[in-house]
């Protein structure tokens, strides 16, 4: 019998799912990238850091290091969610196209995969078993 707590049982799950958020997002955003680096080059290079990005996060939830992995991801998520209003509210530089698009499925899909980090995320490094890890 062990004396793990329920929440570290799970924690190589929640990092896994984590994962799985974070390659969704990264997955989206890489598929883009072309389109984005001919349109407005700026974005695309954000698109290409926002996958390096999730690509370290998800290296860091499979490690000892797996809070640096959610910090990470949050950052990165919130950072593209406040870029999807953006671009759909007020428009960035050199980037009005998608002003009033919010029916795009593929932006969908992100701002749901990006929200579920940011919720697993935080949930993960508020747990108990996270505290009790440090």
């Amino acid at each position: 019998m062990t004396n793990r707590s329920p929440e570290a049982n799970r924690s190589p799950s929640l990092h896994l799912l984590g994962l799985a958020l974070l390659a969704i997002t990264a997955w989206i955003h890489f598929v883009d990238i072309p389109d984005k680096l001919g349109e407005t080059a700026y974005l695309g290079w954000a698109y290409i850091l926002l996958v390096a990005g999730c690509a370290a996060a998800g290296a860091w939830l499979l490690s000892s290091h797996w809070r640096r992995g959610y910090v990470l991801g949050i950052v990165i998520s919130l950072g593209a969610i406040i870029g999807f209003v953006l671009t759909r509210t007020t428009g960035l530089p050199h980037a009005t196209g998608d002003i009033g698009n919010w029916a795009e499925v593929s932006g969908i899909w992100a701002l749901i995969s990006e929200a579920a980090f940011v919720v697993l995320g935080v949930a993960a490094l508020r747990s108990p078993a996270a505290v009790r890890a440090v």
